[in-house]
């Protein structure tokens, strides 16, 4: 029985990684969501390798104005031969890798300590709250992969692993301007627990203030105040995000209720996070201290998620909920749990009894609160027509490679496919996703062309029935040809028309 249990919690890695990737691929491919932002990271990644502008996108334009998105070109050696589903791709690469690692740490430790990291572990990156932010109703955002690149630099650090360390510390820093503050706060938790770890009987405040934590808060805050002038630096006269941010700030009723929610859903998230630390903080000396650095740590991070939420102001949801943000507050609390649960591994500390308990309790009670502290747009539809559906696609599409197997989608994904690397086109805002392996913008709602479009575009697509009611500005002048279809004005470059598609 011992052995079988093992054997089927060493592979619920492997499958929580495979139903995740297609999760996200049927997701981008089915669901009625258009997922700008996924397409704009798509675009991120591997622009720099079709010879466009590094950190430039047909939506925003220089993107390196907005973040310090650094981590996702390194992402274009999935995306170039992939699409938008290289983006998932590298995610579930990243946390079976971590699994694989995070096994090989714990052999040497007694069963029943692997057994309860393990499935906190998993209940952590395939929960629940996890699967609410995998979804990500927008697309995609690079802060998804503070999940695994935090696992990992927590656990090359209590490994004591200092060249895998450098690797996952690097990684993670690049990922987004507040990646320091994230690396501090976990830093300064690490920090405290070996402090506590080497010896438990001094004044509590002398593990606050020391010598190390001191340099980590002061180096984190000179990294943090750079990345921000550089930020400020790209921007020029214009003003930065975090400035706009500020600036929507107004003190009514609207910005109490936004305090309200928000602190709502920062202290069920930060207690759902906490759960699986309890077996093993009732058998550490000076727990308490510990619970309070950690929910210190994790304050700060919410006050920090706060803030970028208020960009978006007075929208009160998603703001913290949104899934980037408390993806991040989670990232913080898996990772905080890898590293004490290996230390207290190594320093002989048993968790407490009924550690299974309180981990299963934990992943109830995120089932029963998922859905409420994470933003989403959709709902379960368990319908046996519904399902049936979807098999349906799953079939004909070849598990989503296949994609779009009929209509105007599969017309408008033929035609990117037939395009030269690094063309352009301007489409219908919902016409955007069938466009990935090309470079879309869309129709602004003044008719007027785009604002970012660095060439000729190949293709321009109009609705027939806005045309008829003048609701575009600009047409091409000669030199395009027109593609049949019933609904869709269809304008392509003739030579290139001619030369593939005649």
């Amino acid at each position: 029985m011992s052995r079988s249990a093992n054997a089927f919690l060493g592979v619920l890695p492997i499958i929580g990684c495979v139903v995740w990737f297609f999760l996200k691929v049927f997701q981008f491919q089915t669901s009625p969501e258009q997922y700008p932002d996924g397409m704009v990271i798509l675009q991120l990644s591997k622009g720099w390798l079709e010879g466009r502008p590094f950190l430039f996108d047909t939506i925003y334009g220089n993107h390196a104005q907005q973040h310090n998105y650094y981590f996702i070109p390194l992402i274009g050696i999935f995306t170039k031969p992939m699409g938008v589903n290289g983006l998932f791709m590298a995610y579930v690469c990243f946390t079976g890798l971590f699994f694989w690692t995070y096994h090989r740490g714990f052999a040497r430790f007694n069963v029943a300590e692997r057994r309860a990291t393990w499935l906190t572990a998993l209940c952590y990156v395939f929960g629940p709250m996890a699967y609410f932010m995998y979804l990500d109703y927008f697309g995609w955002h690079p802060e998804q992969y503070f999940i695994p690149l935090l696992a990992f630099l927590a656990l090359s650090l209590a490994q004591r692993k200092w060249g895998m360390f450098i690797v996952w510390l690097t990684l993670t820093f690049l990922v987004k301007e507040s990646s320091i503050v994230l690396i501090c706060c976990l830093f300064l938790f690490y920090s405290v627990v070996d402090l506590v770890l080497l010896n438990p009987g001094k004044h509590w405040l002398s593990y606050i203030v020391d010598r190390r934590n001191l340099i980590i808060t002061g180096v984190s805050v000179v990294l943090f105040l750079i990345g921000l002038w550089w930020l400020s630096y790209l921007n020029g006269s214009q003003s930065s995000r975090l400035s706009q941010a500020f600036s929507n700030t107004q003190l009514n009723r609207t910005f109490f209720y936004y305090i309200v929610f928000s602190c709502a859903i920062g202290l069920l998230t930060f207690g759902l996070g906490l759960i699986p630390f309890i077996p093993w903080l009732r058998t550490l000396p000076r727990k308490g201290l510990i619970i309070c650095v950690l929910a210190s740590c994790y304050g700060v991070l919410f006050v920090m998620f706060a803030t970028e939420a208020l960009y978006y102001f007075p929208t009160i949801y998603p703001g913290v909920s949104y899934p980037p943000r408390i993806s991040g507050l989670w990232a913080f609390m898996l990772s905080a749990f890898i590293y004490l649960s290996y230390r207290l591994a190594q320093a002989g500390v048993m968790p407490g009894q009924n550690a299974l308990a309180w981990i299963l309790s934990g992943c109830l009670l995120q089932f029963i609160l998922g859905s409420f502290l994470v933003a989403h747009h959709f709902n379960f539809d368990a319908k046996p027509s519904t399902i049936r559906d979807n098999v349906a696609y799953m079939i004909n599409t070849r598990f989503g490679f296949s994609p779009y197997p009929d209509g105007v989608a599969r017309q408008l994904h033929g035609l990117a496919k037939e395009m030269p690397v690094g063309s352009e086109v301007i489409v219908p805002f919902q016409y955007l996703r069938y466009f990935e392996r090309v470079y879309p913008s869309f129709w602004p709602q003044d008719g007027q062309l785009p604002a970012h479009i660095l060439g000729k575009p190949l293709i321009y697509i109009y609705e027939k029935e806005l045309v008829k009611n003048g609701a575009y500005r600009q047409f091409p002048g000669k030199g395009y040809a027109t593609i049949p279809n019933e609904h869709l004005l269809i304008l392509a470059d003739s030579s290139w028309y001619k030369l593939k598609l005649k």
